[in-house]
């Protein structure tokens, strides 16, 4: 099969094997958003593959709802009154920066110089970690999505893909991250640029460790969000990994967590690179 491959390609190193029982499968810790593509590595490792796993649903119709879903915000609590004026004066340079740029509406700067719309419209009426990733997501500019890439060459490649989630148990976590947590990251604009880059250096160099001491504080750190979900996808995971060698994508900070079960469960857990 000819498949299309990226061309801003890097080395993957976030990949962990575990075996048990002669029976092989690979963990890939992902980044949601990243400036590289990992699309060879992802298809080195699919290859062989009987079963490919993701977190949650990928395709178009749950990618739709997800994106409908945070828009219906409307009764939703917000965290604009935890920010400080001096954190959304600048992300709304960065929104105005980076939109006027992609649309080529510089003329808009004047007109927004104190109103700050493009802040308001991203945060009015929708839920605050909608809000939250679409600002967070205009800011960094990356194209990637490590889970999408890996769902797409999965899909080129015809393996039978199974999800570990369902959308409504991804939504039903998104809608309990913490509005402290989301302003807290906003209000750091400052750090951004440096805990980008850091960011970026420490997941291509695959220190996990390094990774999990930088992204604590991250809106999705929290134990709403990895916690509980290590166990629910261990669970769901072991009965396929006991019976296919499989690929599961899932996101570095359950990596720990997993992998702990694993091994108290007698994997063999060790971290390679493609």
């Amino acid at each position: 099969m000819n498949l299309r491959f990226w061309s801003n390609e890097k080395p993957l190193r976030m990949i962990w094997r575990v075996e048990k029982n002669h029976r092989a499968a690979h963990l890939v810790g992902t980044a949601h958003f990243f400036p590289y593509s990992f699309a060879r590595a992802f298809a080195r490792l699919m290859q062989d593959a009987a079963t490919v796993l993701f977190e949650g649903p990928l395709d178009d119709a749950s990618s739709a709802r997800i994106a409908e879903y945070g828009r219906q915000g409307a009764d939703a609590p917000t965290f604009v009154e935890l920010l400080t004026p001096e954190a959304i004066r600048a992300i709304e340079r960065i929104l105005r920066h980076r939109l006027d740029n992609q649309n080529g509406d510089t003329w808009l700067l004047s007109l927004v110089e104190r109103k700050p719309i493009y802040f308001e419209t991203f945060t009015r009426g929708v839920r605050p970690w909608a809000a939250f990733f679409s600002i967070w997501q205009t800011y960094l500019g990356w194209k990637y999505s490590m889970d999408l890439q890996g769902y797409q060459i999965a899909r080129k490649l015809g393996k039978p893909i199974h999800f570990l989630e369902t959308l409504d148990e991804q939504l039903a976590v998104l809608d309990h991250i913490p509005l402290e947590r989301i302003a807290r990251q906003l209000n750091d604009i400052e750090n951004w640029e440096s805990y980008k880059n850091e960011y970026v250096k420490i997941f291509l160099d695959g220190d996990l460790e390094k990774m999990m001491t930088l992204t604590a504080r991250f809106v999705t750190r929290g134990p709403v969000v990895v916690g509980a979900r290590d166990q629910i996808l261990f669970d769901r995971m072991k009965p396929i990994i006991e019976r296919d060698d499989a690929v599961a994508f899932i996101g570095f900070p359950h990596i720990p967590g997993v992998t702990k079960l694993l091994r108290d469960d007698g994997y063999n857990v060790a971290q390679v690179r493609a």
